[in-house]
């Protein structure tokens, strides 16, 4: 019975320490969020838009919403309502392709290029960040595409994914979609 006690509590003790570690880079990420938000107040805009905007520049300036939600990993009703806002806000145009094929194509309006250009002031981020060297940097960024690589397995187990996942980070950086500061 002992035997099976002490099984059962180092279960209990790894789960409870990858469950703290997990509320940990939630709140961890919730503060940071919350800062961007405040950042990107002065703008108008929300940190979503900007990271949408982001995305708009990094693949051509005239990609489609389905492109657009597998790269956000957002469900396409949700990147939908966001660029319907954005649209409204004057930030992205939306058109169907010269193809005949019926695809929107979304675009980045100048005040959408001007509300990129602002977004790049990422003052909180950058503070927070200065606590990390570069190699801490290197290390956190290695663990983090481990953790979400895992995620993506998990997710997919039950679903189809548009991509392995040990060749996502690798087509990230082929099409130009990361971007580091030094």
């Amino acid at each position: 019975m002992a035997l099976v006690n002490s099984k059962k509590l180092k279960t209990q003790k790894r789960e409870d320490t990858e469950y703290d570690l997990w509320i940990l880079l939630s709140r961890v990420y919730h503060m940071i969020a919350k800062l961007r938000n405040v950042e990107m107040n002065k703008y108008g805009i929300l940190p979503v838009q900007a990271y949408m905007l982001y995305m708009i520049q990094a693949m051509g300036n005239a990609t489609t919403p389905a492109e657009l939600s597998r790269f956000v990993y957002q469900q396409r009703n949700s990147v939908s309502d966001i660029l319907k806002r954005m649209e409204r806000q004057g930030l992205i145009t939306k058109s169907k392709s010269t193809g005949g094929n019926g695809r929107v194509l979304v675009r980045m309006t100048e005040k959408g290029k001007k509300a990129l250009q602002l977004s790049k002031q990422r003052e909180h981020l950058h503070n927070i960040m200065s606590v990390l060297n570069r190699e801490k940097k290197q290390q956190l960024e290695s663990v983090l595409e481990l953790l979400r690589d895992r995620a993506i397995e998990e997710f997919s187990s039950d679903r189809k994914t548009v991509l392995p996942p040990s060749q996502l980070s690798q087509y990230y950086q082929e099409k130009g979609l990361l971007e580091y500061d030094t």
